[in-house]
């Protein structure tokens, strides 16, 4: 993540100012993105995973460890920063666990002690899915700042990214506002139903249009009360804002 990304995720506009952000290495971990997300926009969300564990990487960098930003922060800032990703007292059930790991800045053998995330067990997926092209822009704007080593700036280049056409963004925003708008328990059965049909983009291109059409199928309900519930709401001047927010978030994925 890049430190401008950073900076402006306080919660309600309050800005996070970073003491020092620099790029370090943390062996014996790997970039992971095996955070169950909602297939097909956001698959998989980043989580830092022992390279040790049972879950599978779509692609493997050449060695046991990941780059990323070492950041020193304050402790009110911490809790920012930590509540901007849904760690905090006042979520139940956060998606994320802190986890403390040894972090050696470029150019200095000396460890830092620093924590990071990692999935929780009721989010973790045992394989990674492919992480979206918006998500892993933000990776790799991140990765050219912070200098990070070219090999591991070519392995973020490369890796396999899902590719979403612009009519399948919006259908599966408006099943998301009726997800919203009429209870997040029905989000998570269908979440579970997605991922029972997600393919890859390394997968067979037949399996991809197999499993593609069957995930519609799982949408189909949520868009079409979706998008009736919005058509009404526009005839009596009431947009959702959740709309409005999740439109101009289809605009930064295009990216």
């Amino acid at each position: 993540m890049s430190r401008k990304k950073l900076e402006n995720r306080g919660i309600n506009g309050t800005k996070i100012e970073a003491i020092s952000f620099k790029a370090a290495v943390v062996p014996n971990y790997r970039l992971a993105f095996n955070m169950r997300g909602f297939p097909p926009l956001e698959p998989g969300m980043g989580s830092l995973e022992p390279c040790d564990s049972n879950s599978k990487p779509l692609v493997k960098y050449k060695s046991n460890e990941c780059h990323g930003a070492l950041v020193k922060l304050t402790a009110e800032n911490y809790v920012k920063v930590m509540a901007s990703e849904g760690v905090s007292d006042d979520q139940p059930n956060p998606g994320y666990e802190e986890v403390v790991v040894d972090a050696f800045p470029y150019n200095d053998n000396t460890p830092v002690k620093a924590v990071a995330l990692r999935a929780r067990p009721h989010v973790r997926l045992s394989f990674d899915p492919s992480p979206s092209k918006r998500y892993m822009n933000i990776l790799k704007e991140g990765a050219r700042e912070l200098n990070l080593k070219p090999c591991y700036q070519e392995f973020l280049e490369e890796h396999p990214i899902q590719v979403v056409p612009q009519w399948q963004k919006k259908y599966v925003i408006y099943n998301l506002l009726f997800n919203r708008l009429f209870g997040r328990r029905f989000m998570f059965i269908q979440s579970r139903l997605l991922f029972l049909f997600y393919a890859s983009p390394m997968e067979p291109s037949l399996k991809r249009l197999s499993f593609g059409l069957l995930s519609n199928l799982i949408l189909l309900p949520g868009f079409l009360m979706g998008f009736l519930f919005c058509t009404f709401a526009k005839l009596l001047g009431k947009e959702p804002p959740f709309l409005a927010r999740m439109m101009k978030f289809l605009v930064a994925s295009e990216d």
